[in-house]
């Protein structure tokens, strides 16, 4: 009996010994698992956007961004591409400086004369006093300084921040390959995997040529892509002049749709913008009023790779 007793002893001993063992291994797996809930989990962050591709315009003058290139910019816009324009002389010597001064001072001899000249837009030869500057009259750096305020509003019109918005001071008719290097290598190391765009080596005007030709040098010298390239022809040397054959495939490039039309044509208004009085001077009619014209009814243009 005495040793029934005894064994029935050991066996319940034997069973607590079990369960405490066994609540004790299911505790550490509880643990484990609460720990392992509670453990901070890493999670793939998706609410930073993809950087947005990069289309640098390298405009010779102001106009020429909307007038050679518009349609482009605005259908970049439109796939989500980040502008940057390049405005490589403010375009100092014009004779629509002439035109809103209202006169044009030549030497004769010893003596400077005032010689009267006329705007065909407004039917009259402007005063001086109608410009808001202190001696009403722009030198060639004020006039200069107004174009870029044109070419400024422009940009905030077609929705470009003006920090995308630069200026150089390139002397406009005297373009050269090293003062272009410079700024396209700012930019070309700023923006390696940039898109790159400017005038195109055909192009009637010395400065929009030279920018082409410097481009394509970059090309050749392995420095950019050809296929990030493209080039475009001025509204003068396609509307207005007879031109040969060229030795590259020409594209015509219109806007997308009607909201890229329309805000060219907003754009497009600041150049004629005639409120002296608040310094808007209508610079880029006032130059070139027959390709304004034109463009006001045809907003596409021709390019090239």
């Amino acid at each position: 009996m005495n040793l029934c007793k005894r064994k029935n002893t050991l066996r319940l001993s034997l069973f607590a010994a079990f369960s405490i063992l066994t609540l004790s291994l299911l505790g550490c797996s509880l643990v484990s698992i609460v720990s392992a809930e509670n453990k901070p989990q890493k999670i793939l962050d998706t609410s930073t956007p993809k950087p947005k591709p990069v289309a640098i315009y390298f405009v010779p003058h102001a106009d020429d961004e909307l007038l050679s290139m518009g349609a482009d910019i605005v259908n970049h816009q439109r796939m989500g591409y980040d502008i940057q324009m390049v405005l490589a002389s403010p375009g100092e010597h014009s004779g629509a400086r002439f035109v809103v001064n209202g006169f044009r001072e030549m030497w004769e001899g010893k003596k400077k004369v005032k010689h009267p000249v006329f705007c065909h837009w407004h039917n009259t030869y402007h005063s001086a006093d109608e410009l808001r500057d202190p001696d009403h009259y722009l030198d060639t750096k004020e006039f200069g300084d107004a174009r870029i305020r044109e070419f400024y509003e422009v940009a905030r019109r077609l929705g470009i921040p003006k920090e995308n918005t630069h200026t150089y001071e390139l002397v406009n008719g005297k373009f050269t390959e090293e003062g272009l290097r410079a700024i396209y290598d700012e930019f070309i190391a700023r923006y390696p995997h940039a898109i790159f765009r400017t005038m195109s080596p055909y192009d009637h005007h010395p400065d929009h040529a030279m920018m082409g030709k410097v481009l394509m040098k970059y090309e050749k010298e392995g420095k950019i892509d050809p296929t990030d390239t493209a080039y475009f022809l001025s509204i003068y040397k396609t509307r207005f002049t007879k031109f040969g054959k060229l030795p590259v495939e020409l594209l015509k490039v219109g806007p997308m749709g009607k909201e890229e039309t329309k805000r060219l044509q907003h754009a497009a208004e600041v150049y004629s913008l005639w409120e002296p009085l608040k310094g808007w001077l209508a610079l880029g009619y006032h130059s070139v009023p027959q390709q304004f014209d034109s463009y006001f009814r045809d907003k596409s243009m021709i390019m090239h790779y």
